[in-house]
């Protein structure tokens, strides 16, 4: 995979890689969900120029196409970038391009609203990764950042998390990231610290149904980059023993059909005119 240079395996993108199939069939129906809930925020023009950061497999990127002239979708995993050139092409203004949201390739004051949903959150270096965002926003442009919220607000990652120790109790107990954009103190300083002006965060909430235990273990387990890196560090052997560990556990979570949720962190914030 080659290591990340900040120490997070997810700021790199062979995770991203190697869980593209299994994120557009298993992670699209929840993150739709959040897509729809910052659209509903948004004021999208026919004129309008917009980039999505960190696009994936361009879940919010196919979605605002319809209603702008153009979407830059820009992401650093060429197999993400791969679904989301296939997923829009039937949307002839989606420009997916390979980039780095910590130095994106683009003139400055190229877009009138900017994105990034569940992706800046991972940058090695988030305030720069604002930074930049801002930098290619037009005075007077609005971003919209997305990212997910303490687990004590999720039960759908508190499950996860008591699966990962029911299969290994040696893991370490969850704890809140207290230097993450958890923490909306931390997301309002991060995003005024990078310039921008208006700052406000919201938290959403949205609940996923899961009709099986299978369903389930595969919500949690497949299409998950941290999960992959997982598998990957223990080898095929390990991570199938640990599986049948975490469908013991999560067995018990019924009766079925099981509604989970997830809560995101959503900043917004304007560039001064």
């Amino acid at each position: 995979m080659g290591d990340s240079p900040s120490g997070n395996p997810l700021s790199v993108a062979a995770p991203w890689d190697w869980v593209a199939d299994d994120y557009v069939e298993i992670n699209l129906p929840l993150l739709g969900m959040f897509s729809d809930a910052l659209m509903a925020k948004v004021v999208l023009r026919p004129h309008m120029r917009v980039v999505d950061v960190a696009t994936g497999p361009g879940t919010l990127a196919c979605k605002l196409a319809p209603f702008v002239r153009q979407v830059d979708a820009v992401d650093f995993s060429p197999a993400m970038l791969a679904k989301c050139r296939r997923r829009a092409r039937d949307l002839r203004n989606v420009v997916a391009i390979a980039g780095d949201g910590q130095a994106l390739p683009y003139r400055a004051g190229s877009f009138d609203l900017g994105f990034s949903m569940f992706g800046l959150m991972f940058f090695p270096d988030r305030v720069q990764g604002f930074r930049e965002l801002l930098r290619v926003l037009r005075p007077g442009g609005q971003a919209y950042v997305a990212a997910w919220g303490p687990l004590e607000t999720s039960p759908l990652m508190r499950a996860r998390a008591a699966a990962v120790r029911a299969a290994d109790p040696s893991a370490p107990s969850p704890a809140q990231h207290v230097l993450s954009l958890e923490d909306v103190a931390v997301f309002a300083q991060e995003m005024r610290e990078a310039g921008f002006t208006d700052v406000v965060i919201e938290p959403i909430y949205r609940e996923r149904e899961f009709k099986t235990l299978d369903e389930l273990i595969q919500g949690l387990t497949r299409g998950n980059a941290p999960f992959e890196v997982f598998r990957h560090d223990l080898g095929e052997a390990a991570w199938h023993a640990r599986l049948t560990k975490i469908r013991e556990y999560l067995s018990t979570m019924g009766p079925f059909p099981l509604r989970l949720g997830v809560t995101a962190n959503v900043g917004s914030g304007r560039k001064a005119k």
